[in-house]
């Protein structure tokens, strides 16, 4: 079981890879069992990523297997401690999300697929430097009642039951901030009101958190 949550890991962060969505060492993958958390290790280069170089640690995040694991490890322990029913964190650089994170703004209702994510809008989350726990606390606070989030001139975070689904959602923001980017170019530009994404939420199942 172990085995297979590190292949699993290992394949969709090299998906990420292919996708675009991540180069070199960027971005970090993890799942959750029980109370142990797999996660990519810290500075390794995609490519050379091995399900023996995995790391392990603790909800508490005590290392477990001697693998030093993401620099964002504060970020998906706090995500799985406050957020029970999530078993995978997906977070890229992907490049239409870092666009948009930089601009600092949400992604507002001009897609009824913004709904996927849990609510009206996408938001993006205050800024603080990589690998903090105040960047933790921002980015959850971002994603009170979501599915993910932009986090502020870096890049995005999603989470899922599986990481099949936290990476369909990654997969999905990306699309959504490059369709955005070029409606705000737009002077037609419209967006949903509440009452039409309200009746949209109604079809869409999503986390309650």
């Amino acid at each position: 079981m172990e085995k297979q949550i590190k292949l699993d890991i290992v394949k969709y962060y090299k998906n990420l890879l292919d996708k675009g969505l991540n180069i070199g060492s960027e971005g970090n993958l993890s799942i959750k069992l029980n109370d142990k958390i797999f996660i990519t290790p810290s500075g390794i280069n995609i490519e050379d990523l091995s399900y023996k170089k995995i790391s392990e640690v603790d909800i508490n995040g005590k290392i477990l297997n001697k693998i030093k694991p993401s620099t964002e490890i504060d970020l998906h322990l706090l995500i799985y401690k406050k957020k029970r029913n999530i078993q995978a964190i997906v977070h890229s650089h992907s490049d239409w999300c870092s666009i948009i994170s930089c601009m600092r703004t949400n992604i507002s209702s001009f897609h009824y697929m913004v709904a996927e994510f849990g609510g009206n809008d996408i938001k993006c989350s205050k800024y603080a430097r990589f690998g903090s726990k105040k960047l933790a606390r921002n980015v959850l606070e971002a994603c009170e009642s979501r599915r993910g989030c932009l986090i502020a001139n870096h890049g995005q975070i999603c989470f899922g039951r599986n990481i099949k689904e936290a990476v369909d959602l990654s997969v999905a923001l990306e699309k959504l901030s490059k369709q955005f980017y070029f409606c705000l170019l737009q002077k037609n530009f419209k967006t949903l009101s509440k009452i039409q994404m309200d009746e949209v939420l109604k079809y869409f199942k999503f986390y309650k958190s």
